[in-house]
């Protein structure tokens, strides 16, 4: 029987501090805030029969139209862990390299299939830049995949589009019915004023993306993502294992999906207010706590220094009840409170 890693992660879900420093989507959305005053008096119209294996027609058509791709190439699974599942399964068999550190259900996916496994670390001192080096080295006619996420995970680093192409270089010389994943979950997750970088989904006919509604819109618990994926044959494939792992996602998840997606410029703008304000609430504290060399996460930079100590959370802001829904600004200016 095939073993899965033991994850301390499902502690992120299963358990709920009051005040999570860690959490990487911030404030959840509430369905009346998905949906208007008049698509929450249809929503209980709303069939909860079967989906499709690819996904709703008109869901694929408006990530398509945000990727720059054809909607037949939008594949829509359990948000973009499922994603990950998939293509670690139908490249299991030949080797995977695999930037790290990373999501770690990445890395449990392929360890978990029995994958032979090659890392390229990314370092802290070096900004998370890929080590083009090390990726040469593991690298071989036998790769059948390449993992990266951009922006990184846990840094928020986007790869350069230079860096991009020449792991797409390094690739073609070396294993050329290889394909590179590039896991784009937070790409549109961005502070106030800043644009999200564009998702390199038709940048070349051997990368395939993955991402969700999860991160930068605020819904994990809608089990929506996708896979953008050039190549026919291996679309099919891709279909296939999901409809006999799941059949289909779930219809009323994707008709939420719709709605949010319908409201694309104006969800992110409110996420990155709050992420923004969140931002300004972590950086009192770090003050507070006196840090030498802290300074603020903006998405290029660094949170502490390397070298840096930080100091315990106080007892009594662990593992407190989630607090109940209300006005956001309650919610900071109580949030507010404690660093103060």
């Amino acid at each position: 029987m095939r073993q899965f890693p033991a994850s301390p992660i499902t502690a992120v879900i299963d358990d709920r501090p009051r005040y999570n420093l860690g959490e990487s989507c911030g404030r959840d959305l509430s369905v009346a805030e998905i949906l208007t005053a008049g698509e929450l008096a249809d929503f209980g119209r709303v069939t909860a029969g079967y989906g499709t294996s690819r996904g709703d027609a008109d869901l694929r058509a408006q990530i398509a139209a945000r990727h720059g791709v054809r909607a037949g190439q939008v594949l829509i699974t359990a948000g973009a862990a499922s994603a990950l599942f998939l293509m670690g399964l139908l490249f299991g068999d030949g080797e995977i390299v695999l930037g790290v550190p990373c999501f770690p259900p990445t890395l449990d996916v392929v360890r978990g299939i029995g994958a032979d496994i090659r890392t390229v670390r990314a370092r802290f001192g070096d900004r998370y830049r890929i080590d083009a080096d090390g990726l040469r080295r593991q690298l071989s006619p036998a790769t059948s995949l390449v993992m990266l996420a951009s922006p990184q995970n846990p840094s928020a680093l986007a790869i350069p589009d230079d860096d991009i192409t020449a792991v797409m270089d390094q690739m073609a010389r070396i294993c050329p019915d290889a394909y590179l994943l590039l896991d784009e979950t937070f790409r549109e997750a961005a502070y106030r004023g800043a644009a999200p970088r564009p998702s390199l989904a038709a940048a070349s006919p051997r990368i395939v993306t993955c991402s969700s509604l999860s991160k930068a819109y605020g819904v994990p618990g809608l089990r929506v993502g996708w896979l953008t994926v050039p190549d026919p044959g291996l679309y099919e494939q891709l279909r296939l294992a999901k409809f006999n792992a799941a059949i289909s996602c779930g219809s009323v998840d994707e008709y939420l999906a719709g709605r949010i997606l319908s409201r694309a410029g104006e969800v992110p703008a409110q996420r990155a207010e709050i992420m923004t304000d969140a931002r300004e609430i972590v950086e009192g504290w770090v003050g507070q706590a006196r840090r030498t060399g802290a300074v603020v996460a903006t998405g290029s930079r660094r949170v502490l220094q390397p070298g840096t100590r930080s100091r315990q959370v106080p007892r009594r802001w662990r593992r407190r009840p989630a607090p109940g829904p209300g006005p956001r600004r309650r919610h900071l200016s109580r949030a507010r409170s404690v660093v103060r």
